[in-house]
């Protein structure tokens, strides 16, 4: 299926959603992405099918999404200067591997390169050292589900992503740790930040990590241990199953870096302790070399008071009856300021047939400066019924002039899993 101009779908009002403008659905798709260069041209894209939306006035209208047939997921568009982005997606499983490409007059046209085939690659993730042209990819061989990870693994490319060179194993995780779900971003001035996680049974999530190269990915230094994740609350074990548990990282000039992922942590409502999952935040201002002490994004009465609006409005003891926040994202604009999103369950429950489940939207925050406190988050979205938003994450990108969110919705959806299902977009102009 293909799209016409994108205008003509805005189905929801700024007004809806407070400061949020243009949220619209943008057709059918799952682990959405978006990036801006910065100049006004922004890509927002999704799998299953893979497609690749362009917008060269802010986000205020896309065109006709282009469309790779020959494809599965974990689709990637990363905004260059000058109408060049780099892309990538993976193949599907009968055939393995990653595929990339590029586009060079902003999208009009995108050109498939070799990409790395014939391998169970998983969860690759793009950044750039615009000073050299090089472009750098981060993946792990391997993945939950599939083969046992053999380790997290970078590759650079020289010509725009067309063609790739594996340079270095980025963790050094022991052998039955299995690092999966890795992820990079770059700085101002070059250096590599890369973040993943292990799982030693290979289905829940153990810890958080990071390393930092200086040298272009040839070698990996500075490993840290961003959390060890939370997975027994009085005596109850967490759900800490990989699908849960996605982090990232977000990089603002020479020395600032964030790492983002959640946990599970006590909290107490009308005299009784739940196990909620919230997102937390972990900050350098030294290029990786020292990390701030855990944080939550939102602070710690919003969170007692979200948590009381989901027990308060709880109706049944089934399908995740917490309140939660899961598949967060996070990115530094253009001065700076983080920013932070989630899908997020403080709406409660509701009724689908004979069974009640979580309401779902997104979520914003940010904090003036780096490890500042966020201010009170705002709604996103609307309200969504299903048993778990799809899939593993969603994502936001910032410019000088707006913020913009990307996401999926699986309304009534009842499965455990939704790979795919309404591909949303909104923006936020900055004042």
């Amino acid at each position: 299926m293909r799209f016409g101009i994108l205008s003509a779908l805005a189905l929801l009002a700024s007004s809806a959603f407070g400061q949020w403008e243009d949220v619209r659905r943008l057709g059918n798709g799952g682990e959405t992405y978006v990036s801006t260069d910065g100049k006004g041209t922004v890509y927002a894209s999704s799998h299953i099918p893979v497609q690749i939306y362009t917008s060269r006035n802010w986000g205020e209208t896309f065109g006709e999404p282009k469309i790779f047939p020959d494809s599965l997921g974990d689709t990637v568009v990363f905004a260059r200067p000058d109408g060049k982005a780099v892309f990538s997606f993976m193949y599907p499983m009968g055939k393995g591997g990653m595929s990339t490409g590029m586009t060079e007059d902003y999208g009009a046209t995108w050109k498939l390169g070799e990409g790395i085939p014939g391998r169970t690659l998983d969860r690759e993730w793009l950044t750039t050292d615009e000073k050299t042209g090089a472009v750098y990819m981060i993946y792990s061989d391997g993945y939950i589900g599939g083969p046992k990870s053999k380790g997290v693994f970078c590759a650079k490319s020289s010509d725009g992503g067309m063609t790739w060179k594996e340079i270095s194993r980025v963790d050094k995780e022991a052998e039955g740790d299995y690092p999966i779900d890795p992820h990079i971003v770059s700085s101002s001035d070059g250096k590599l930040y890369a973040f993943w996680t292990t799982s030693s049974d290979y289905d829940k999530i153990d810890t958080y990590k990071s390393g930092v190269s200086t040298d272009g990915g040839v070698t990996w230094a500075r490993h840290s241990t961003i959390a060890n994740v939370t997975k027994k609350i009085d005596g109850k074990d967490m759900d800490v199953q990989e699908r849960w548990m996605l982090g990232g990282l977000a990089a603002y000039g020479e020395k600032e870096v964030l790492a983002f992922y959640m946990d599970f942590v006590p909290v107490v409502v009308n005299g009784a302790t739940h196990g909620c999952l919230v997102v937390k935040v972990r900050y350098s201002h030294d290029s990786g070399m020292t990390w701030s002490d855990p944080q939550t994004v939102i602070n710690k009465g919003e969170i007692t008071r979200a948590a009381k609006l989901y027990y308060d409005k709880k109706v049944a003891n089934e399908n995740f009856a917490e309140f939660m926040q899961c598949l967060s994202w996070a990115c530094f604009d253009s001065t700076g300021k983080p920013h932070f999103i989630w899908q997020d369950s403080r709406d409660g429950q509701a009724k689908l047939d004979d069974n009640y489940f979580n309401q779902w939207h997104v979520r914003h925050t940010w904090a003036s400066t780096p490890g500042g406190e966020c201010v009170n988050s705002e709604r996103v979205s609307r309200p969504v019924v299903c048993n778990r938003p799809p899939l593993d994450f969603i994502c936001c990108s910032a410019d000088s002039k707006y913020l913009y969110v990307t996401w999926t919705e699986a309304p009534k959806n009842k499965a455990g899993w939704a790979f795919s299902g309404e591909f949303w977009f909104g923006r936020k102009k900055f004042e």
